[in-house]
C-alpha cells in the first residue's frame, strides 16, 4: 500500500495513480481524472440472448481454434454448463471444430431460453448432426430405459 500524496488516500500498490484523486506516487496529477461517482451510469445494451447467448463466444472461437471460415451456429442447447463443454469437446475430437458457452444465462439473468449452448461453423453443421443426435437418442434411452 501507498498513500497518495495529494489527498492521502490508501491505495493498492497494483495501482499508478490515487483511485480518489488521480495523482501518482510521485505526485503528478492526471489532468484527465474522473472520479467514477462524476461519471454518468454505464448503458449496458440491451441483450439477446436468443441470439448470441455469450457474448464472448467469437473472442474465445478465434483464441482456440482461428478466425471461423463461415458463420457460427448453435449445434445444441445443453442443460448444464458441464453439458455444454462435454458436447463441445466430444465434437472436436471427432475433428469438428466446437465451442460451449461458459455462461448459464438461465442462472445467471432467469432468462428461460438461456441454457448453455455448443457452437460450430455453419459448414460443419451436418457432420456434428448425427453424433448430436445419437447422444440425444442415448439420452432419452437413459431416462426411459423402458421406451
Amino acid at each position: 500500500m501507498w498513500s497518495c500524496p495529494k489527498c492521502s488516500s490508501e491505495v493498492e500498490d497494483s495501482f499508478e495513480v490515487c483511485w480518489n484523486c488521480g495523482t501518482s506516487k510521485t505526485g503528478v496529477e492526471d489532468p484527465n481524472f474522473v472520479t467514477a461517482d462524476a461519471m454518468p451510469p454505464i448503458v449496458d445494451p440491451r441483450y439477446d440472448p436468443v441470439a448470441l447467448p455469450d457474448p464472448t463466444i467469437k473472442a474465445q472461437w478465434v483464441t482456440v481454434h482461428g478466425e471461423p471460415e463461415d458463420e457460427l451456429v448453435v449445434c445444441y442447447q445443453a442443460g448444464s454448463l458441464p453439458e455444454a463443454k462435454f458436447l463441445a469437446d466430444q465434437l472436436v475430437d471427432r475433428g469438428i471444430p466446437a465451442m460451449a458457452d461458459t455462461i448459464d444465462l438461465q442462472d445467471a439473468l432467469g432468462v428461460w431460453d438461456g441454457n448453455p449452448r455448443v457452437y460450430c461453423r455453419a459448414g460443419d453443421l451436418e457432420r456434428a448432426r448425427p453424433f448430436i443426435e445419437d447422444y440425444e437418442r442415448r439420452l432419452k434411452k437413459e431416462s426411459n430405459p423402458e421406451a
